[in-house]
């Protein structure tokens, strides 16, 4: 690991624990499991408990962290890709179910109504043609994949997507020229086609994103774009543990995880010469990237926030990023009531905020909008 950092005044090297590969999945075989780490998740809670009201979970976000801190303690990571209770919110994967009360008597009144034979009769009905609607669902999804994989590789024709898009075992996986993919990271391609679509690739060798989920615009880009170098991911605990796991199972990534950054006062970003190193790393290390960055990415989440969380944000990102942002959010912002917010982070809002640097705003349009219902008038291009 070639990442040059400085700790108390004195520069160090952050050495990879090069933790082990994950084993191929006795399921399929063809993708790679998921690894719990429960040390790191440690790390990260006790880092976002530490850090001020700016780098936190908003409103909108605490119920979520709840939720999966809870369900990571109750099954680990390992089966992920599929456990929705996991992924709502921020990723797809597995059949919807239900979620248990949070308090013990609450779950177990539930657990006891559900014993009853009457009462599981009708759940086992209901589970039936739930199950039969998902398969279904799914494969309507596959589906619309193949065609968005297919035009976009007509623009596109060496796109090369990397090996892992599945791992975990996703069971909405599919193939398409040789290669396992899931539904989801066809329409995230789509997102990132059309900004390769107006910005060459050989102009973007290293991206900053807020809010990236599990991680599947990084693979995208990836797909696209042979001259990118650096990534730098950045969100909330726990969503950043869940896709550290995840993105650390993919062979292509040089992944510097939490762990490594935690102590430092300064990570500098480095290139490699060959390949993509990717820095997983929470909100409140953002003010210690140092170094140049070509483009920002966001995608709905800055809509999540109130507006100087944004302004906070776009401080960091005003002295990181050179070239300009796409950003993607609804054009009134969160429905009312939903997202927690004391007023609706607008489109316009964020125009306006990040104007400030990249004062040229443009609305693109293209594959996301066409193939999955998207509009363009839900994006802003940024430039100087």
């Amino acid at each position: 690991m070639n990442q040059n950092v400085s700790t108390a005044g004195s520069d160090t090297t952050a050495q990879s624990k090069a933790p082990v590969r994950s084993e191929l999945t006795a399921s399929d075989g063809r993708t790679k499991a998921i690894a719990d780490d429960p040390a790191l998740l440690s790390m990260m809670v006790q880092g976002a408990q530490q850090s001020g009201p700016l780098w936190i979970a908003t409103p909108y976000w605490q119920g979520y962290r709840d939720r999966i801190l809870r369900e990571i303690a109750r099954t680990g990571v390992r089966g992920m890709r599929n456990n929705q209770i996991l992924l709502k919110g921020f990723a797809f994967g597995g059949m919807p179910r239900p979620e248990l009360p949070a308090t013990p008597f609450k779950r177990a009144v539930w657990q006891m109504l559900a014993a009853f034979p009457g009462v599981r009769r009708i759940l086992a009905e209901h589970n039936r043609v739930f199950a039969a609607e998902y398969e279904r669902h799914k494969a309507a999804r596959r589906n619309l994949a193949r065609v968005a994989m297919d035009e976009v590789a007509k623009t596109f024709p060496d796109l090369k997507p990397p090996p892992g898009i599945a791992n975990g075992g996703a069971d909405d996986a599919f193939s398409w020229r040789g290669h396992l993919l899931v539904p989801a990271y066809a329409m995230y391609l789509t997102r990132i086609a059309d900004f390769y679509a107006r910005v060459p690739p050989a102009e973007v060798t290293s991206i900053l994103e807020i809010g990236p989920g599990l991680g599947l615009s990084t693979l995208a880009h990836m797909t696209l774009n042979p001259h990118l170098r650096v990534v730098a991911n950045v969100d909330i605990v726990p969503v950043l543990y869940l896709s550290t796991q995840f993105l650390r199972t993919i062979e292509a990534v040089d992944l510097v995880d939490y762990r490594e950054m935690r102590d430092h006062v300064s990570i500098s970003i480095e290139a490699p010469e060959d390949g993509l190193r990717l820095y997983q790393m929470a909100p409140w290390q953002l003010p210690k990237l140092e170094g140049q960055i070509d483009y920002f990415f966001n995608a709905f989440s800055f809509q999540e926030m109130e507006e100087e969380i944004v302004r906070n944000y776009a401080a960091e990102i005003f002295r990181l990023v050179d070239k300009g942002a796409l950003i993607h959010s609804m054009a009134t912002g969160h429905k009312p009531g939903a997202g927690g917010q004391r007023a609706p982070v607008t489109l316009e809002f964020l125009t306006e905020v990040f104007s400030e640097k990249w004062p040229r705003a443009r609305p693109i349009d293209g594959f996301w909008p066409r193939l999955y219902g998207g509009s363009a008038d839900l994006t802003r291009l940024m430039t100087k």
